[in-house]
């Protein structure tokens, strides 16, 4: 019998909140339970936390601030979790950022560091970005 506390494969959890950047504690906190359950060690735990945490800021690179709603799903593959992260809704931002190209940079290079697999795109005028985390390590 499977432990309540625990998620296998298949469990998803999904969370929505409105598309701003002080919001994304949401999503790291909702990681670490998540990623906990699926049996992730406090390594892995933290890398993948701040991994969303960054997942999240690309996701919202390049739109106006405090429009739309990001969507996160965290879905568990066995040795591995799978993090979607969707911006519908949002409008473009008025004008290019002054810094969004090395911030998305850094973003990416962070990602690279932490997670085994990741991407983003546009998908049906929404970005959607995502990563996937196995346990038992990362060779970065």
């Amino acid at each position: 019998m499977k432990d309540t506390a625990e998620l296998g494969v298949g469990d998803r959890v999904e969370l929505t909140f409105p598309a701003r950047g002080d919001l994304i504690v949401l999503a790291r906190l909702v990681t670490s339970a998540v990623s906990a359950r699926a049996g992730f060690d406090i390594e892995e735990l933290e890398d993948l936390r701040l991994a969303v945490g960054e997942l999240c800021l690309l996701t919202l690179q390049g739109c106006d601030g405090g429009t739309g709603d990001l969507r996160l799903e965290l879905t568990v593959h066995g040795d591995a979790i799978g993090v979607e992260c969707t911006l519908a809704g949002a409008a473009a931002a008025a004008g290019p950022s002054a810094n969004g190209d090395e911030t998305a940079q850094l973003s990416l290079q962070i990602l690279d560091a932490l997670v085994d697999e990741h991407g983003r795109e546009l998908q049906d005028g929404s970005v959607r970005a995502w990563l996937r985390k196995r346990r038992g390590g990362h060779a970065a």
